[in-house]
């Protein structure tokens, strides 16, 4: 059988030995189980798909910058820092889109925003994953509390989170509909914030008063660990049979979740306290491809791979801020280097190039 250790570039080298985030490759190995399926290119998702996802992964990314910068000033001045050096030079799909709100949650300050992205006719909401001590906190209150609906348990700490955020969330789509008139809602967030992007799907799916009307319904979520039991799985799968059924097909709902080869987090919390995972049939990422999993597997976070070629492959170690073919630490270094630009005063764009010149020289000379 193949393995998924692949020999370093010297460019990947350098990249591993700048991190200072936890990758939680060391959780990965105490938690994560491996499927006995094994994964060929006959799993491969197809070209559009990855596209697609690795688009709509640059709205989960991009909430992140909320820690330094505020997210409307990110979105203001997108059309700058979408330009190649700059830190979004990799987000090139946000830099056409329109934001319709943003802020903090009432309770543990979760970032969150609300665009419309006119070249596809979706209103997308981003959820931040974890970002600060306080949501940290909250990822380890693992008991599980009732589900207002009696049909199971959810992540108390994730559920606290997501009710700070609920009531503002709710009444920005609501705009968002008026305004631009959407033919999708997607629910987007790496980590933590793909958990939460959950729990709003559900109430999304629920509650008939909600902002749906006719509106198809995307979920789109990168290294998420689980939110709730089977009760509440099981209940989840009812409300998109229903909702498939009201629309007539199987298009008015899709929904993605993206493991990533050496990322712990989606093996968190373990089954073994009752957690299972909402996605029956998640998608793997492994050396810069995704492939499509048997729902057999869901639970598992690894997969052996067995490639049709040997080349050089992208992130060969994984990890949890390797997604979508980009390096989410780097995006977050080069965000806080752009807040000590002071972008809010004019000639930030020659401030910020001599801030990533200089730590440039730094880290080759490591």
């Amino acid at each position: 059988m193949a393995s998924t250790s692949f020999p370093l570039t010297e460019e990947q080298r350098r990249m591993y030995a700048e991190e200072k985030l936890d990758n939680f490759r060391w959780i990965s190995k105490i938690v994560a189980t491996y499927s006995p399926y094994t994964l060929t290119d006959a799993d491969l998702a197809p070209d559009s798909l990855h596209q697609e996802l690795a688009e709509i992964g640059q709205f989960a990314e991009v909430v992140y910058s909320a820690k330094s910068l505020p997210i409307h000033h990110v979105f203001a001045q997108s059309a700058s820092l979408t330009q190649p050096g700059l830190p979004l030079e990799h987000y090139a799909a946000i830099r056409d889109s329109i934001l319709v709100d943003s802020f903090h949650g009432s309770f543990g300050g979760l970032a969150t925003y609300i665009a419309y992205r006119p070249s596809t006719s979706q209103l997308i909401v981003s959820i931040s994953g974890t970002a600060s001590v306080r949501h940290a906190l909250q990822d380890l209150r693992v008991v599980r509390t009732s589900h207002p609906s009696g049909r199971g348990a959810v992540h108390s700490g994730f559920w606290a989170l997501y009710q700070g955020i609920k009531p503002r969330v709710i009444e920005a789509l609501q705009k968002g509909v008026e305004a631009h008139s959407p033919a999708e809602i997607v629910l987007t967030g790496h980590s933590m914030g793909g958990s939460v992007a959950y729990l709003l799907c559900i109430d999304l799916l629920s509650e008939e008063d909600l902002p749906l009307s006719d509106l198809r319904v995307q979920v789109a979520v990168f290294g998420s660990p689980r939110t709730g039991d089977s009760d509440l799985v099981s209940y989840f799968h009812e409300l998109i049979a229903l909702y498939r059924k009201r629309k007539g097909n199987d298009n008015g709902f899709k929904e993605y979740s993206v493991k990533g080869y050496n990322d712990g987090v989606p093996a968190l919390p373990p089954t073994r306290l009752g957690y299972r995972h909402f996605c029956q049939e998640p998608i793997y990422t492994v050396g810069g491809k995704l492939y499509r999993t048997p729902s057999t597997e869901c639970e598992h976070a690894l997969f052996h791979v067995v490639p049709s070629d040997t080349g050089v492959r992208l992130f060969p170690k994984g990890g949890h801020n390797y997604y979508n073919g980009r390096d989410l630490e780097r995006f977050s270094r080069r965000i806080s280097w752009l807040n000590r630009a002071i972008p809010e005063k004019e000639g930030w764009e020659d401030r910020y190039m001599d801030i990533l010149r200089r730590n440039s020289v730094e880290a080759l000379r490591e």
